[in-house]
């Protein structure tokens, strides 16, 4: 993580999360809200990425393993122009693009509820299967769950739906690390 976006990160105000449903605590729930605007304010895809609606952010037993948890972390947005390929449809590339930041938020979430620093760590992996296409104006929901948050790995799971036509749009899964520290 950039020393610029940790600058801003930690300038922000407290975020008021509490807005947010979810069972997440208001801290987990501000951590979350403050991330997915440093991931979303500046940089490659912002106009798109800024127009992500954060809509729950929980802490749940995990289906196959209820001594476990998963946090899970919806967000919602709506097809817009620059979003579209020359087809008319939303691109592969700003599909991945919304999958690496929304994925993103339940390690966060994960890590911040089980006491850690609720860093978002870099990309290791991110393996994309697409169903479905997505048009202008349809709506979208992007439902993501953590899956493993260590001390130096992560991932998360993330199903993107049009809830306009009721259909999967894509799928994917991410693995993140830890960055290491600039050798100079």
């Amino acid at each position: 993580m950039s020393i610029e976006r940790l600058k801003i990160l930690e300038s922000l105000p407290l975020v008021a999360a509490h807005n947010v449903p979810g069972n997440a605590s208001a801290t987990t729930k501000a951590r979350v809200a403050k991330w997915l605007f440093v991931l979303t304010n500046s940089g490659f895809g912002a106009r798109s990425a800024k127009a992500l609606e954060l809509v729950d952010v929980s802490i749940l037993p995990k289906a196959d393993e209820p001594l476990r948890q998963e946090a899970r972390v919806v967000l919602e947005t709506t097809v817009t122009d620059e979003m579209l390929d020359s087809y008319g449809k939303m691109h592969g590339a700003c599909i991945i693009h919304l999958v690496d930041i929304c994925s993103t938020l339940p390690v966060i979430a994960m890590s911040h509820a089980q006491g850690g620093a609720g860093s978002p760590g870099v990309s290791q992996n991110i393996s994309t299967v697409f169903h479905a296409p997505a048009s202008l104006g349809d709506k979208l929901k992007l439902v993501t769950t953590s899956k493993t948050v260590g001390p130096h790995t992560a991932s998360a799971q993330i199903d993107i739906w049009d809830t306009t036509h009721h259909r999967l749009v894509a799928s994917a899964t991410q693995v993140k690390m830890e960055a290491s520290t600039p050798k100079l």
